[in-house]
């Protein structure tokens, strides 16, 4: 699917040559270069890039031009200009900009028919025409990243659940699913979706300060997503050390399926009682390792005790204040579809707490 960015550089670059032709400058072609350039995902970085570009642009006009006038346009000399430009902007680190002023550096060097200073001002003018054209289109039509990041938002969610639905099934079925043929790559796909939100996010924060008006930033949340992401991926690989005869196993079984609870009530802005789940998670952790509670199986017993951290930190992850927005998860159409979790937190986990009392 083409999207807005392309037409935009498209048209960009049309318009650039077509102005560019119009003055009759030499080498009209790369105006539209240039017009590539100043099309950015962001107004912040189309300005941002717009700036350093043009004292590139002048910087590399300019000392052309003395090269040309003072040596002359042989090919070590084109060399060496080369190389100071390119050392200069990676010291300052202005590498997005770098291509900008070598290639002008060697325009005015190589148009012979021109005399020096001619030859960076026509460099000049096809840098301010393709930058000026670029950046005027972006800005008719600004980059709106909010959707985007709203729908990866309710996404990315909805396959962090999913995920913890999908243990609690292998969990029902006193089975494992390997982490390493299938668990990764499916963990792999949800933080492909999170990155990608965190990208757009990231958009969406620079744009900020040139709204009247700005918008709540998903940034935090999607981090808060990345961090649950890793603990699923610990918790997988837990599991695959686990006795799933050992008598912990029942408890685990309710703990994976309230906290999928948790997590569906607070994104529904709805009391999730995860601060409950948080106690008798870290109750749990502790009384493991009374002597004679200790099973023989060590090793699936502290698979059990690093399990309940893992899921006790993606429950703090839930609980934190970002991602329990309520209006930042506004409702879509959800394409993964889990049974519903709402009903059974409050008598599990009570039922668990007071278990744990009588032990």
């Amino acid at each position: 699917m083409i999207g807005a960015r392309v037409i935009k550089t498209s048209l960009a670059v049309a318009i650039s040559i077509l102005l560019a032709r119009s003055y009759d400058l030499d080498t009209p072609h790369f105006a539209g270069i240039i017009a590539v350039l100043a099309v950015q995902p962001s107004i912040y970085r189309t300005f941002r890039h717009g700036i350093q570009q043009t004292i590139s642009a002048v910087l590399g006009a300019s000392l052309g031009a003395f090269a040309l006038y003072a040596v002359g346009d042989s090919f070590f000399v084109m060399g060496i200009v080369a190389l100071l430009l390119m050392t200069l902007h990676v010291k300052i680190r202005w590498t997005n900009s770098l291509l900008v002023a070598v290639v002008i550096a060697i325009n005015t060097m190589g148009t012979t028919h021109l005399s020096f200073a001619e030859s960076a001002l026509n460099q000049m003018a096809l840098v301010l025409i393709g930058m000026g054209i670029g950046t005027l289109i972006n800005l008719l039509h600004k980059p709106v990243h909010e959707v985007r990041a709203r729908v990866l938002l309710v996404q990315s969610e909805g396959m962090l659940r999913a995920l913890l639905h999908y243990m609690h099934l292998d969990l029902q079925e006193n089975r494992v699913t390997p982490y390493a043929s299938v668990m990764k790559e499916q963990i792999e796909h949800v933080r492909g979706f999170i990155e990608k939100g965190k990208e757009i996010s990231g958009l969406i924060s620079e744009d900020q300060r040139f709204r009247i008006f700005p918008h709540k930033n998903t940034f935090t949340i999607f981090h808060s997503f990345e961090i649950m992401v890793e603990r699923i991926r610990d918790m997988s690989k837990e599991l695959q050390q686990i006795d799933l005869t050992d008598q912990q196993i029942g408890f685990l079984k309710k703990a994976v399926r309230v906290a999928a609870c948790v997590q569906e009530r607070a994104v529904n802005a709805k009391i999730s009682h995860a601060n409950l789940v948080k106690r008798v998670l870290e109750q749990r952790r502790i009384t493991m390792w009374i002597p004679q509670k200790v099973s023989a199986d060590f090793a699936s017993r502290l698979a059990f005790y690093n399990f309940y951290g893992y899921l006790l930190e993606y429950v703090r992850e839930i609980s934190s204040e970002q991602v329990s927005q309520h209006d930042m998860l506004p409702t879509f159409e959800r394409k993964i579809h889990f049974p519903t979790y709402s009903k059974a937190i409050n008598h599990e986990m009570f039922v668990s707490t007071a278990t744990h009392t009588r032990q």
